[in-house]
């Protein structure tokens, strides 16, 4: 860690307590002439005086000395660089990105950044970054701005899910989103890639990396700079230049990747088509315990181009009796604002409905007879009774926490909208999926 420092509020020094707070299994070298001790740990004046090679040298120094920091880092036999510092092509410095540059052009070692956030890697407990902390899980994170990459994080952690690694590209000077799709794919723990991007350096490596990791996981992409001013903004914020809005959204659809509008549906639909894998959906079931709600979400559906058909007679007196309540309507099923989650989730492990729908979806609105862990604890109990594959939608008060309950068991969205979304997400990764196979 060179820049490392004991000053509170110092880059230095928040990258240097995360790496600690964050419990790192390997050994951290904090690198600062003027310092024989930081936070406990023993600090070197150089990068060539640390008594190992590092395997990661994560640099948070004036951006005029990066490239001598680079310098030394390889020649010390360092493999991968993360630049922090900022102050480069973004803030108008030509220069300083050229004379970084020439340093990465000349050596191996690879370099993230600059401008970067840092790096985080869950199952080793590194977390080289400025962000907040990852809950480790199974999402692997591109992003080319670090603070999108600690909002995807938070959100993540509402849905009882979290990260397998975390790279802020920053100006990607070396290291690429490319690079991290090649990284996703490789990397058994990450099941599924979310990348916020802004600009793209090369048009067919960013196809192809991206189509060989949609064959075999969910990519999931959003998209920084659409208009004028957004495209304008890019240039100040990584240094990078934005092309076409449509010319982007045409070569992320030949990359199989699913392109997001903002960050909660970037989120909740990426995590739908990960737990949810490949499958065929043109039948939807909705039960609820509130008619509008579900006619609501219904609309959304439909207008995904997605069918509700209507219960078969022969199901109808099934659900009733196992649910031991009537309900009204015949698709969406409305059991009504004083039934209780688990008699409206009953409908969905009668045996058959497989036979008529692809997936159930459970539109609920919580009530004070009930408690968010309460919920979470009934749909663990009948989730192995599930004949169908469902995704859940919580509104009214107390939605988000029962959300984060109930989504250790199945999916869950936020928005109505989102679900219209996840269900055309996951016709159109079938779709690819077949396409690719043929």
């Amino acid at each position: 860690m060179v820049g490392a420092t004991p000053k509170e509020g110092k880059v230095g020094n928040v990258l240097l307590r995360n790496l600690i707070n964050y419990g790192f299994k390997g050994k951290i070298y904090p690198v600062n002439p003027k310092y024989s001790e930081i936070l406990g740990i023993r600090a070197y004046s150089t990068v060539s005086s640390i008594p190992s090679v590092p395997d990661v040298v994560v640099i948070a120094v004036p951006a005029k000395a990066v490239p001598s920091v680079l310098r030394e880092a390889e020649s010390k036999g360092v493999k991968l660089a993360v630049v922090i510092t900022a102050g480069f092509r973004e803030a108008g410095n030509e220069e300083a990105e050229k004379a970084l540059e020439g340093v990465i052009k000349k050596g191996e070692m690879r370099v993230v950044g600059p401008n970067s956030a840092g790096i985080s890697v869950t199952d080793i407990r590194l977390h080289a970054s400025i962000e907040v902390m990852p809950n480790e899980g199974n999402v692997g994170l591109a992003m080319q701005s670090g603070a999108m990459g600690g909002v995807v994080i938070s959100r993540l952690r509402s849905l009882a899910s979290g990260v397998s690694f975390f790279i802020s590209i920053g100006n990607a000077a070396d290291v690429s989103v490319e690079d991290a799709f090649q990284y996703a794919l490789s990397d058994e723990r990450t099941q599924a890639m979310m990348a916020y991007v802004e600009w793209v350096k090369n048009g067919r490596n960013f196809v192809n990396a991206g189509k060989e990791l949609s064959k075999k996981k969910p990519l999931c992409i959003l998209k920084g700079g659409r208009g004028e001013s957004s495209s304008r903004a890019i240039k100040s914020h990584t240094g990078g230049l934005a092309g076409s809005f449509e010319v982007f959204r045409a070569a992320a659809l030949k990359a199989g990747a699913y392109l997001a509008d903002d960050v909660d549906d970037l989120v909740e639909v990426c995590e739908v088509l990960r737990r949810l894998g490949n499958r065929e959906v043109s039948r939807v079931i909705i039960v609820s315990n509130s008619g509008g709600l579900a006619i609501v979400t219904a609309s959304q559906i439909e207008d995904s181009g997605i069918q509700l058909p209507t219960i078969p007679n022969k199901l109808r007196s099934k659900i009733v009796a196992k649910a031991g309540k009537n309900y009204s309507g015949i698709n969406p099923i409305d059991f009504g604002g004083d039934s209780f989650i688990n008699q409206v989730i009953e409908a969905l492990t009668i045996e058959g409905i497989e036979n008529y729908f692809d997936v159930g979806i459970l539109v609920y609105v919580p009530t004070a007879a009930e408690k968010p862990s309460s919920m979470a604890e009934a749909i663990k109990n009948l989730s192995q009774e599930f004949r169908l594959p469902v995704i859940a939608y919580f509104d009214g008060e107390g939605a988000l926490e029962v959300a984060k309950e109930v989504s250790k068991e199945i999916p869950v969205v936020t928005t109505s909208k989102n679900i219209g979304k996840a269900l055309k997400a996951l016709r159109f990764r079938h779709a690819f999926l077949k396409h690719i196979g043929n």
